[in-house]
């Protein structure tokens, strides 16, 4: 009877071994996949596990299928994929991973998604889907804001965000930089107020302040009058004009009819026609014939003046003088030896 007995104690023994193993086994492989970290204010994290329900405060894990609720306060989403998603209360949310995207299932609140990577991401509302969209592989930065009453807000950073009705065809893009304010699914306003919807999570209590380097001591300087300010230094600067395109090579201008946007129609414009689109080519005509050397300036006109002949001088008409005879000069000789006046006439000499 004691054989007996020892027996079925080791069977039942091992039977209830293999048992704890596979439960531990199935539990593992059971567990969901951890999605982030979160931290917050006033934060609960409710998980779904093999072995019950868990109820988590801040700074915890969030699992695929967690229930995130933040009653007041701001929270941070640290996704292990890369990027992160700030939180802004209150507000209730679940997250669901699958083939490596991440579905964020929003009931009510703000969130800011930013994430450098090009991982499928997807928010859902009751009547929304709204998917960020990367321009040029570059960051997805966007957020999202769901009240209550079902008024919604879009306001897209970086990247433009694809926004569809879950109960019918229609969809629109929200472009890089604008925003849009939505009601029941159907776009009120493209003027949405960015400070009203902006999300950020404040990280003045993450990074500690860097404490001051120790104050080395200096010796004492001497202070003195102050010298006297130095002028300022002038720089030429050459009005060089830009440098021109080469001479050789063409330039293409492109003329098209303008592109337009109809915020009333969900579907976007038509592409412009391709017979719509002028291409012009601007080339510079090379001269057959090129000149080379020095031209001289054309020669100045002289004037020429005419310079008239001096007028003739007139002729004196006075007769001319008669020599005195030589009667008269024996008569001014004696007149002159015996002083009886003046020598006047044609025959006085000096």
């Amino acid at each position: 009877m004691a054989t007996w007995t020892k027996i079925f104690a080791a069977a039942l023994l091992a039977i209830l071994a293999t048992l704890s193993v596979r439960e531990v086994h199935i539990s593992a492989q059971d567990f969901p996949a951890v999605v982030g970290r979160i931290e917050g204010d006033d934060l609960e994290v409710v998980t779904k596990t093999p072995t019950g329900i868990e109820t988590d405060a801040a700074p915890t894990v969030v699992a695929s299928g967690s229930d995130v609720t933040l009653r007041s306060g701001h929270a941070l989403l640290l996704l292990n994929a890369g990027g992160e998603i700030s939180i802004c209360g209150p507000a209730h949310f679940k997250l669901i991973k699958s083939s490596g995207a991440v579905t964020l299932a929003l009931d009510y609140g703000r969130v800011h998604p930013s994430m450098e990577s090009s991982d499928g991401f997807t928010i859902y509302t009751p009547t929304i889907v709204a998917t960020p969209i990367a321009i040029a592989g570059g960051p997805r930065n966007m957020t999202l804001g769901l009240q209550q009453n079902g008024e919604m807000c879009v306001l897209t950073a970086s990247g433009a965000m694809r926004v569809e009705t879950q109960f019918s065809d229609q969809s629109m893009i929200i472009p890089q930089g604008g925003t849009a304010t939505l009601a029941g699914g159907q776009i009120e306003s493209l003027q949405a107020d960015a400070s009203a919807c902006s999300c950020d999570f404040p990280r003045a209590h993450i990074e500690s302040p860097k404490s001051a380097p120790p104050q080395r001591s200096q010796p004492a300087r001497e202070v003195g009058a102050l010298a006297p300010p130095l002028p300022p230094q002038r720089t030429r600067t050459d009005n060089a004009p830009p440098p021109s395109a080469s001479a050789g090579e063409p330039v293409y201008t492109v003329l098209m009819p303008p592109l337009s946007f109809n915020a009333n129609s969900p579907e976007p414009p038509p592409d412009p026609a391709p017979e719509t689109i002028l291409l012009v080519r601007e080339l510079r005509l090379r001269p057959s014939v090129e000149f080379r050397g020095h031209v001289n300036p054309a020669p100045s006109q002289t004037v020429a003046v005419h310079v008239s002949p001096p007028a003739p001088t007139p002729v004196d008409d006075r007769p001319a003088e008669s020599q005195p005879g030589i009667f008269d000069r024996v008569r001014n000789f004696f007149r002159r030896l015996t002083g009886k006046g003046p020598c006047a006439g044609a025959g006085c000499s000096s």
